[in-house]
């Protein structure tokens, strides 16, 4: 019986996680993709458009946050700027990283 609960514990644990990295995936399809690609590798629709995945992944941790959290500054007229909340900075964080950005900020110096 013991086993039984760990492992649903660890499958449910891990089935929360995958849901915050698609979630934050798709917070940036949504907001961004209209231009920008957000997955590794892709292209962006819009070949001027920075491929968000690779840019975003480059940002320390405190400097994501507050980009994500006060809107990344547009750099042309037709770009939006988008502010997620802490939650959704948390999932895009997960997706670009696959781990939290708490993680991050407890890592020793």
């Amino acid at each position: 019986m013991r086993r039984l609960l760990v492992v649903v514990v660890l499958c449910c644990g891990g089935s929360a996680l995958a849901d915050q990295a698609s979630d934050g995936r798709g917070l940036l399809e949504r907001n961004c993709g209209r231009c920008h690609a957000v997955a590794p590798g892709a292209e962006s629709p819009r070949p001027q458009a920075p491929n968000l995945a690779i840019v975003l992944q480059a940002y320390p941790a405190e400097r994501l946050e507050s980009e994500l959290s006060e809107g990344i500054r547009p750099k042309h007229p037709d770009m939006p700027q988008v502010r997620f909340s802490p939650s959704d900075i948390a999932s895009i964080y997960y997706y670009l990283h696959g781990k939290t950005p708490e993680s991050e900020y407890r890592r020793p110096q």
